[in-house]
């Protein structure tokens, strides 16, 4: 075997056990009060898009809605869980901040608003350590106004997000997506493989219950 396959094959042997011993998915089974008085199931993006259709809301007491919704869906913020779309995200309600803000950002898309993923390489907002110091979020217009939005925590508004970037605020493409989530899966592989040999839990960086600081 050459000494490419070799490393290839090693990487392969480090990489499966981490993605098959992730955690099992853990959605929130969130409902929301619907207009007739019932109550409506939030399993799916769609879900989220029908119920805040259905709310009546508007500008940005809509997104704010949204934005509630969609952090709700999620349980736990996890960086272990790197393969998943936004969608698949939410619907197992683990992920960070590329997937579930992407999340919301194909929310508010469908609900008409003019939706641009940004993304800074350092934010000032929980001690990470520093290869996981960049944050994704969303800059939409609304009412005339281009408002920051987030879905990180359940206090946040459109406008009113708890962090600062503190690095240059670039559009979030999917080249960048990519290139952020192939830099961070080695450490993501080195910190698991590290708790299991230790006996210790994963670092809350890693994954932890969803709005709590690392």
């Amino acid at each position: 075997m050459t000494r490419p396959l070799l490393i290839f094959a090693a990487c392969a042997a480090a990489l499966a056990p981490v993605v098959i011993g992730a955690p099992r998915p853990r959605p929130a089974g969130q409902t929301v009060e619907a207009r007739d008085g019932g109550r409506r199931s939030i399993d799916t993006l769609d879900d989220v898009v029908a119920a805040a259709k259905d709310s009546g809301a508007t500008g940005r007491e809509l997104v704010n809605l949204a934005t509630v919704m969609v952090h709700r869906m999620y349980t736990h913020y996890s960086s272990w869980h790197l393969w998943l779309t936004p969608a698949g995200s939410a619907e197992r309600g683990q992920g960070n901040s590329f997937q579930y803000n992407l999340a919301l950002a194909e929310v508010l898309g469908r609900l008409g608003f003019s939706v641009q993923p940004v993304h800074a390489a350092r934010v000032r907002m929980e001690h990470h350590p520093w290869y996981h110091t960049g944050h994704t979020w969303l800059r939409v217009r609304i009412e005339g106004r281009t408002l920051d939005v987030c879905a990180s925590r359940s206090g946040n508004r459109a406008g009113q997000v708890g962090f600062l970037p503190v690095t240059d605020v670039l559009p979030l493409g999917p080249v960048t997506r990519l290139d952020s989530a192939l830099a961070l899966a080695p450490f993501v592989v080195v910190s698991v493989w590290k708790s299991w040999l230790t006996g210790r839990g994963v670092q809350r960086w890693l994954y932890r219950p969803f709005g709590e600081t690392a």
